[in-house]
């Protein structure tokens, strides 16, 4: 359980947050600029905030104006940033045992469960200097997991990394979440990385919280909710395995009034639900059906909203009985001639379509 309301002024900016989560993993959301850093650095302590007042697991961190404020060490708090702020001359046990008392955490049977987790066991004896991007920030949340912390701070701990890579530390922070259970708070401007990890998300705009609820719900709204020009938060389904096809590769799930979407294959059982993010701008729109393509989806769709973003268009279609987004530039409009309630063709890429998680 974490509580805030953080008021911190700098400059022409100001941050006004105010929240409650039972988490157990909290996701922040929002666009550049929006406060994200700041609030977390506020809950950290390694910003002093006129106005602070933080509680996490019942116990007061910060109560300002008048009150008490922990300094960043004494919070119980491991903060772990896009740099991993590893010593290049130490090996990883080097790195993990740096601490005071961290040595006696690394041969303990948590500290075992952490090696375990995060895949540091042959990494132990090599030098920091000379690992990957993705498994020096394995060894940074080792670190800030040794510690043991009363909650784990993320600042976009994957987005200096590239994308395989970033799957890679991903996959890890659920397997430690899954099985270590230290609640967390992350910074993240990916909806994939929310839908992954998060429990509950809170989304920024302009210093001020703007919408707060379970990811999929809070980003399938993303006009509502003030986020709608973040890539990949267009289109955020939820939708039923009807079967697979494992030798072409592809997973069909059900769209709804007889139609299906190829995506890549995945482990998923039949009958349950995944997560699928599909970004708005992956979707090409046909006013016909075009005789060969690559993309296995061909769909018939129907368009149910024109919302101009700027200079270009958000399009709403229907889609068997599931609704999705499209973007578009205002040239392409004209030239399709879009009209509401006019019926379209939308083709997609099976590896357009993303697999955030699986759900039974």
């Amino acid at each position: 359980m974490i509580t805030a309301d953080v008021t911190h002024r700098f400059g022409g900016f100001t941050l006004d947050v105010s929240f409650e989560s039972s988490g157990p993993v909290v996701g922040v959301f929002g666009r550049s600029g929006s406060g994200k850093s700041t609030l977390l650095s506020a809950i950290a302590g390694v910003v002093r905030s006129p106005v602070a007042r933080v509680n996490v697991d019942g116990v007061t961190l910060a109560d300002r104006p008048g009150g008490v404020w922990l300094p960043p060490d004494k919070r119980g708090l491991a903060l772990v940033t896009q740099d991993p702020l590893l010593f290049p001359h130490l090996t990883t046990r080097g790195n993990l045992t740096y601490a005071p008392g961290a040595d006696a955490a690394l041969t303990s049977d948590r500290g075992r469960q952490i090696v375990d987790v995060l895949r540091l066991e042959p990494l132990l004896d090599r030098n920091a200097a000379v690992l990957s991007g993705g498994e020096q920030q394995r060894v940074a949340l080792g670190r800030a997991l040794l510690s043991e912390p009363r909650m784990l701070l993320l600042d976009e701990p994957v987005s200096a990394l590239d994308g395989e890579l970033a799957r890679e530390v991903l996959a890890l922070l659920l397997e430690a979440k899954t099985t270590l259970g230290v609640p967390m708070l992350f910074v993240t401007h990916r909806a994939s990385e929310l839908l992954a990890l998060a429990d509950d998300c809170l989304v920024l705009d302009d210093g001020k919280l703007v919408a707060q609820g379970p990811p999929i719900d809070v980003l399938s709204r993303p006009r509502d909710v003030g986020v709608a020009k973040l890539v990949g938060v267009d289109n955020l389904l939820r939708l039923r395995v009807v079967e697979h096809d494992e030798r072409a590769g592809i997973t069909h799930l059900d769209l709804g009034a007889g139609l299906r979407l190829a995506s890549p294959f995945c482990a998923a059982p039949v009958d349950t639900l995944v997560d699928i993010g599909v970004y708005a701008e992956d979707v090409i729109l046909c006013r016909r059906a075009p005789d060969a393509t690559s993309a296995r989806n061909t769909l018939a769709a129907t368009v149910t909203s024109l919302d101009a973003i700027d200079r270009e268009v958000l399009v709403g279609l229907e889609l068997g009985a599931t609704p999705i987004r499209v973007r578009v530039t205002a040239g392409a409009v004209a030239e399709l001639d879009l009209r509401l309630g006019e019926p379209l063709v939308a083709l997609i890429k099976t590896t357009a379509c993303h697999h955030l998680s699986e759900r039974r």
